[in-house]
């Protein structure tokens, strides 16, 4: 039973020493600088006054024995006396290339100067500082690791609060598990209450329409509005009628001119629902060759359609908005078909958004042409696998520009 946060306390210790450390070389190394400075100045004083009468008239040899005299302090690291001129009549010192700091003090004869006296005492380096202060560091360093020792030893939990922590895990542990069951189990509810008002919506006669059989293997792509403002429910038949049959038309156009660009069938393409309230879905298995690049084109030929008729209309003040679509496959561990997967991922995204669900081996077809990024703050195993597509690269651009201008011209000229 190791005691708690034993690294983060041990983190703590270590900063500690480190900050008393530089504490210790930076309190020594003001009361030095203190000390020296003191230091420097008794000292020019002392050599002005052994060596004022020595310069006027100038004597070298009794300026050189004084010089010498006074570098024999360890402290100096070198001392020259000059004259009037600036001419140095004496030099002392035992390392004259060593760095420090410099005193001066001028030499004055009945207040006239007749020399200077310059003394460089040496600094010393921080390795220097931490050689003569390595008695404090040990004993700082033997604190800290004592403070450590007592620390494992009072912090250290008993046995009987290591039993009732050890306990509290335990129950935890079981309440998150039958927590993740009863979710687990209400998903499952859920599921298979839409699967059963589905297939009784399936079930419930229908003009000249089959129920249309999904495939659990299939990809699905779901065209819906982005209507924020809930504009669908204050609008009547008369006005959302004609829009959404020229959607479909756009939708129809697009997916033949995909479908002979990738040779693939028509019969390939199977319509789930055509535009309405809630959109628009058609589906494609996933073992058709170039299926979701397929799809993918549709997607993007569509919303370009989709954005040029956005902004015409509302030119001309009529009904219309922007649209949003999602390309998935069946999501196993959430119990969803493709349609079902395709209806909520679409519902994260906004206006002229796309999205895709599918295999990792089945990304690869549409990675090289396509931008994906990771779809932000996913929050289940559908939006964790997800991707918003970005962008295209010039071939595909150039392909669904060229797409979208045949359509335009073609209803343009059917139009005339």
């Amino acid at each position: 039973m190791n005691a708690p946060r034993q690294g983060l306390f041990a983190s703590l210790l270590i900063v500690s020493f480190a900050f008393h450390t530089f504490l210790l070389v930076l309190a020594t190394t003001h009361q030095l600088n203190e000390n020296r400075a003191s230091q420097g100045q008794l000292m020019t004083s002392q050599l002005v006054t052994d060596s004022i009468s020595e310069m006027e008239p100038a004597n070298t040899v009794s300026l050189a024995l004084l010089a010498d005299r006074y570098a024999t302090n360890p402290s100096v690291a070198s001392i020259r006396i000059l004259n009037s001129a600036k001419q140095v009549l004496a030099t002392g010192g035992q390392t004259k290339t060593r760095e420090g700091e410099v005193f001066v003090r001028d030499a004055l004869l009945n207040e006239k100067k007749v020399g200077t006296v310059e003394i460089t005492l040496i600094q010393p380096s921080i390795g220097e500082i931490l050689r003569t202060q390595w008695l404090a560091i040990l004993v700082s360093f033997i604190i800290h690791g004592l403070l450590w020792l007592a620390y494992r030893g009072i912090a250290r939990p008993s046995r009987t609060e290591y039993l009732a922590r050890i306990n509290n895990e335990s129950r935890l542990k079981h309440e998150i598990q039958s927590l993740t069951q009863a979710l687990e189990q209400e998903k499952h509810n859920a599921a298979v209450a839409i699967a059963q008002a589905q297939q009784n919506a399936q079930n419930k006669p229908k003009k000249e329409h089959k129920p249309v059989v999904i495939d659990s293997s299939s990809l699905a792509l779901n065209i819906q509005y982005y209507d924020p403002k809930q504009l669908l429910d204050t609008v009547n038949k008369t006005v959302s009628g004609p829009y959404f049959n020229l959607c479909q038309l756009f939708l129809n156009k697009a997916t033949e001119l995909c479908i002979q660009h990738y040779k693939l069938n028509s019969s390939d393409i199977c319509t789930v629902h055509k535009f309405d309230d809630h959109g628009a879905m058609i589906s494609i298995s996933a073992d058709t060759p170039n299926g979701l690049q397929c799809l993918t084109m549709i997607s993007a030929v569509f919303q370009l359609l989709s954005d040029v008729l956005y902004k015409r209309y509302r030119e001309e003040r009529r009904f219309v908005l922007q649209t949003r679509s999602a390309i998935s496959s069946a999501v196993e561990a959430m119990q969803l078909s493709s349609v079902q997967a395709a209806e909520r991922l679409v519902q994260q995204l906004s206006a002229k958004e796309s999205a895709v669900q599918v295999p990792n081996h089945l990304l690869k077809e549409i990675s090289d042409h396509f931008q994906l990024v990771s779809l932000p703050n996913p929050t289940n195993v559908l939006t964790r696998h997800a991707f918003m597509i970005n962008g295209m690269d010039a071939d595909a651009a150039e392909l669904a520009q060229s797409f979208r201008t045949e359509i335009l011209k073609s209803k343009q000229s059917k139009a005339s």
